[in-house]
């Protein structure tokens, strides 16, 4: 195999590759990235089995052949050359020489036949979305879903799709977020569960002005990106039933400016015990207490900010971080907490949204240490 590229085009592409690389594996071969030149075209592959990268690399082919180099060590060898055409080319004993101005370095990868084979994908179906609408939907929910693999169905996003209408829910048990967003394109009708993973590699390249569309099969979905195709393998789990966990009557109503709780909340929380981040919220007539104590370190915090509440006083523990992120992913300057006590699942609204969106926030309470 031989090629000229330049560095800089390498490197983007190694980087973007770079993302589906495991950092953990029981097979080595997943550290490398499959190197392809065939039919006058350069090819880079990586996957950990569950995702998988396909992207095309401007160049000219000067021998066609095969390579799996460990990405890693290929990576920033190629970062820490200077923007120049680059000659890389393979021997029969994947030993691959990097030619550039500057010098040459050998780096030994591993048989390519070893590599797994990129995903059989008959196309189903497609959901067309505009990018927009397809990142304001990662950004409402993607932060709730869990990183617990034991729990795989809390570790992606469930779409349930309808012609104009898509409700997009993720949960990790602690907290949960429904999004739902009127869109423009007809689309099938149907549900899935996309893994989280997937959606945090592919929302830094989302062009918000462009289509994007969504090929679905049997077991994978992908998307094409420019120069990419990202592949994921679709989660056949049962997802919880969300609605049921949403409570409606709920007779306690606060209305926060957001802003100023995240912030009370940032200082404050420096102050708390770092395992459990847990914070106290008193809700006051018209005010808002934020407060902790950490008893291993002796240090505590309290702050005072408005709110409109006119109950009767009530006091709430929560995970600092979990309060925080649910706050700053819903993106309105003033958010209603819904609340039936001390000890049950508090929902939190916009206050104002627009017509096409409907944001619902569920979070749970801690216990309250002594």
């Amino acid at each position: 195999m031989k090629f000229t590229t330049t560095k800089n085009n390498l490197f983007k592409a190694l980087n973007e590759i770079n993302k589906v690389i495991p950092l953990r594996t029981t097979l080595p071969i997943l550290n490398c990235v499959l190197i392809k030149t065939e039919q006058q075209k350069i090819i880079l592959i990586a996957t950990d089995l569950e995702q998988t990268i396909i992207s095309e690399l401007e160049g000219k082919v000067l021998n066609e052949g095969e390579t799996a180099l460990p990405c890693g060590r290929f990576l920033e060898i190629v970062s820490a050359l200077p923007n120049e055409e680059l000659e890389i080319e393979t021997k029969e004993d994947n030993q691959t020489k990097i030619n550039s101005s500057k010098g040459i370095y050998k780096i030994t990868g591993k048989e390519p036949s070893e590599y797994p084979a990129v995903p059989d994908r008959e196309k189903k179906q497609e959901i067309v979305l505009e990018g927009h609408e397809l990142l304001e939907i990662i950004n409402a929910t993607l932060y709730a879903t869990s990183k617990d693999d034991l729990k795989p169905a809390l570790c992606g996003i469930y779409l349930n799709i309808m012609k104009n209408d898509i409700t997009a829910v993720a949960t990790d048990g602690h907290r949960l977020v429904k999004y739902n967003k009127q869109v423009k394109n007809n689309n099938p009708e149907g549900s899935i569960i996309i893994p989280g993973k997937f959606f945090n590699i592919l929302k830094n390249g989302i062009n918000i002005k462009e289509k994007i569309t969504i090929n679905i099969s049997e077991n994978h979905l992908d998307i094409k990106q420019n120069q990419s195709c990202l592949i994921t393998r679709i989660i056949k789990e049962s997802f919880p039933d969300f609605n049921s966990v949403i409570p409606e009557d709920l007779n306690i109503k606060a209305s926060l400016k957001t802003e100023d709780v995240i912030k009370g909340l940032k200082r404050v929380s420096i102050f708390s015990n770092k395992s459990t981040k847990q914070v106290l919220i008193d809700f006051n007539q018209n005010e808002l207490i934020i407060s902790t104590e950490d008893k291993e370190t002796r240090s505590s915090a309290k702050e005072h900010l408005e709110c409109e509440y006119s109950n009767e006083n009530i006091t709430i523990a929560y995970n600092a971080q979990f309060l925080k992120e649910v706050l700053e992913h819903i993106h309105c300057p003033e958010v209603e907490v819904f609340l039936s006590g001390p000890l049950t699942a508090a929902v939190f609204k916009p206050k104002t949204e627009a017509e096409t969106t409907k944001h619902t926030a569920l979070l749970m309470p801690l216990r309250r240490q002594k």
